[in-house]
């Protein structure tokens, strides 16, 4: 008789058309009692899948459908539980990389069956379409956090987009306008009805959002000083164009305005006044934005991005991006030699590693004033000192520099016989303590003592010059 299955380890049988079915009970779930089935075309292939299925469900684990694909369980993620854990234009892009980059390559692919192999195929297929390097990492990035959650629900063991190698990214050194060119394309905004905006986003290294997310309630008088904070942003997603909090904390700062910039800021206002007289009912800014269309309401972060290169096309510059001019910013500042760690600060960065991986490479002068501080300290000539009459005569004569400037002639009288220090003889108060010593102690009786130092005494005097002995105390 042989032996009765033990609970869960589930069943094998083979149906009539001689495929082999394994089932693997995995409980009771909403009234019914649920399995995993497994299939092949031997016995032996179908009790291997269910080896390998009985450990997951041993963990507690619901391994995902058999017929589940990664497009049925990308779409649902994207629409259930995407929203509301990030922003609404984040869950935008997580949607076209969705739709555009990962379905249309491993879309058909069973869920339970990716493998690490399948993602290194996806990113050659849209290597092979063109697409960037910091595109196939964004795509990979989407498919690696939509399947953690998978691996949360206990429908994935592992996840095979981070086990996957990545694209490697080729690191592009930003533009950035040199002093001349920032100048001319300052000249090119002069009268123009968004002049302050572009000048802000140079002189301040302002985000595209920020820029536009500003009220008039962030410029206040602070100690004898203007400044701005940067709080918001203006964003354009599927609900439309509206303020939104920062993505950092970091982003978050109070920037000091020069003398130019309140200038440019107080004709803006003066300009914005005008505009709203002359509109009356028809202005509607709710917001009390500083830049908005010619009726009140915010502009749109796009549009006004378009702008700066028509800009700068016209003022002969060539074609330049509103980002460029924030990297210029950064550029100008530290080729200014304003220190690194104020200047993370002014662009809104996390933390200074962001902005010594941007812009390490606009920092000649700090690393020639580094080459130069070493080159001072291990190099230049040491200015010669005399040295002191106490100063052994042998290091006198190992330094070289001291050897060459010190060209007085040796006084003979201050040599001693070989293997003597100079700076040990004449010492006629030590000769007459030791004296003391051994005088006192042979009135304490400590008569081996006190002949063993008057002893070394008397040698020593012996073995001096003539003119250097103590007189003798007894």
């Amino acid at each position: 008789m042989g032996k009765r299955r033990g609970k869960g380890e589930g069943s094998i049988y083979q149906r009539e058309d001689g495929l082999w079915i394994g089932a693997v009970d995995l409980g009771w779930s909403s009234g019914k009692r649920a399995r995993k089935v497994v299939n092949g075309r031997t016995r032996a292939e179908a009790a291997k899948r269910m080896q390998e299925v009985q450990p997951t469900v041993a963990q507690g684990l619901a391994l995902a459908p058999d017929r589940m694909t990664v497009e049925t369980y990308l779409s649902e993620w994207v629409s259930k539980r995407v929203p509301g854990t990030v922003s609404l234009r984040t869950e935008a892009l997580y949607l076209r990389a969705v739709n555009v980059y990962i379905c249309p390559s491993i879309g058909k692919v069973r869920l339970t069956k990716l493998a690490p192999s399948d993602v290194s195929r996806m990113l050659g297929d849209l290597e092979a379409k063109g697409y960037s390097p910091s595109t196939r990492r964004m795509a990979r990035a989407t498919l690696r956090r939509a399947l953690r959650f998978a691996e949360q629900d206990g429908l994935l063991t592992r996840n095979v987009a981070a086990i996957a190698e990545g694209p490697k990214l080729d690191h592009r050194e930003g533009r950035s306008l040199t002093p001349e060119q920032a100048q001319l394309f300052l000249a090119a905004v002069v009268d123009n009805r968004l002049e302050a905006a572009y000048v802000l986003t140079l002189a301040l290294g302002l985000r595209r959002g920020e820029i536009l997310g500003l009220s008039w309630d962030d410029v206040v008088h602070a100690e004898n000083a203007v400044v701005l904070t940067v709080r918001r942003q203006l964003v354009r997603d599927k609900s439309g164009v509206h303020l939104s909090d920062l993505k950092t904390v970091g982003s978050r700062r109070t920037l000091h305005l020069s003398t130019p910039l309140v200038e440019v800021l107080e004709r803006h206002r003066m300009r914005q006044e005008a505009e709203e007289l002359v509109r009356g009912k028809r202005w509607n800014n709710e917001w009390e934005l500083i830049f908005t269309s010619t009726v009140g309401t915010p502009l749109d972060p796009e549009q006004f991005g378009k702008t700066v290169p028509k800009i700068c096309e016209s003022a002969g510059l060539g074609h330049w991006s509103i980002h460029e001019l924030r990297h210029s910013c950064a550029s100008l500042m530290i080729a200014m030699e304003v220190p690194l760690e104020v200047v993370p600060e002014q662009m809104g960065h996390a933390s200074i590693r962001v902005t010594k991986d941007v812009y390490g490479h606009l920092m000649p002068k700090a690393r020639a004033k580094a080459a130069e501080a070493m080159r001072s300290v291990l190099f230049d000539e040491i200015i010669p000192v005399r040295p002191h009459a106490s100063v052994g005569l042998a290091t006198q004569v190992a330094t070289s520099d001291v050897a060459n400037s010190y060209t007085e002639p040796v006084n003979r009288a201050y040599v001693g016989r070989p293997g003597l220090d100079p700076g040990t003889l004449g010492l006629k108060g030590t000769f007459h303590r030791l004296f003391c010593v051994g005088l006192v102690a042979h009135v304490f009786s400590f008569q081996g003592t006190a002949l063993s130092l008057v002893g070394f005494v008397s040698w020593c005097c012996r073995n001096m010059r003539p003119e250097m002995r103590p007189a003798r105390a007894w």
